[in-house]
């Protein structure tokens, strides 16, 4: 890799997307979804947080250093990684023992996602957001619905102990992650600052209702995994629908 492109890396990396801009959605993400925050950062929690920070250094937000990346072309940050570094992250600071509905709720959702990339014929997180068509954009919706609404289930932001810092990192780099696949390919600025604007407010939402549904996360409520499971599985049907149709 050239200085250039070593310097692409570091941004990525260290401010846009990853870094700075996920420490400022993990700390909106602390702030107003109630979570607890007397804990610290523990080994288990950084090394959730490290992962988090690469994962979410993935996403296909407009001006992503990762598209400027040598080779030619740009790089292509890796759906299958992305989602391999976010379960690595949960694993470490999700609560446990863990229960059969949370088994059956990250299975499910980790097949929606790579069902998504015999939409595109790839697992380049850049080609699945930019695949066209209403079958192939239905898809990303439900498939991210499911995974927004599973989250609070796996993770157990709310439980008593473990990192919340680390904790809220990983919800953040989730939901920068999946929202990243809805953000149309193409955006010019200042188009690209609305988007963005617009992803930091979905955020902030989204941790507001983390907190009026932590009573209901906490408890694996059936209606929240039927929830999950069923926009999991609709979307991976509508993603198969939309593969034999390209």
């Amino acid at each position: 890799m050239d200085p250039l492109g070593l310097l692409l890396a570091i941004v990525a990396l260290g401010v846009y997307p990853g870094g700075l801009l996920l420490v400022c959605l993990a700390w909106l993400t602390l702030r107003l979804s109630g979570m607890p925050r007397a804990t610290g950062l523990d080994l288990r929690g950084l090394a959730a947080v490290c992962a988090a920070v690469v994962a979410a250094s993935m996403a296909t937000l407009p001006g992503s250093p990762a598209a400027s990346l040598p080779p030619p072309g740009g790089a292509t940050p890796n759906l299958l990684a992305a989602a391999l570094l976010l379960f690595v992250a949960g694993s470490l600071i999700a609560p446990e023992p863990w229960s059969w509905r949370r088994r059956i709720v990250v299975g499910l959702g980790g097949v929606s996602l790579l069902m998504l990339g015999f939409v595109a014929a790839s697992f380049s997180i850049e080609t699945i957001s930019g695949a066209s068509g209403a079958a192939s954009v239905t898809a990303r919706i439900v498939v991210a619905i499911g995974i927004l609404v599973a989250l609070p289930v796996i993770v157990q932001p709310h439980r008593p102990g473990g990192s919340a810092p680390a904790r809220a990192a990983v919800v953040a780099a989730t939901v920068e992650v999946v929202l990243g696949m809805l953000i149309p390919a193409g955006l010019h600025f200042p188009v690209t600052l609305l988007w963005v604007a617009g992803l930091v407010a979905a955020a902030a939402v989204y941790a507001l209702l983390l907190r009026a549904g932590r009573a209901v996360a906490q408890r694996e409520h059936v209606t929240l995994v039927v929830l999950a499971v069923a926009c999991a599985t609709t979307g991976s049907l509508v993603a198969l629908i939309a593969s034999r149709a390209a």
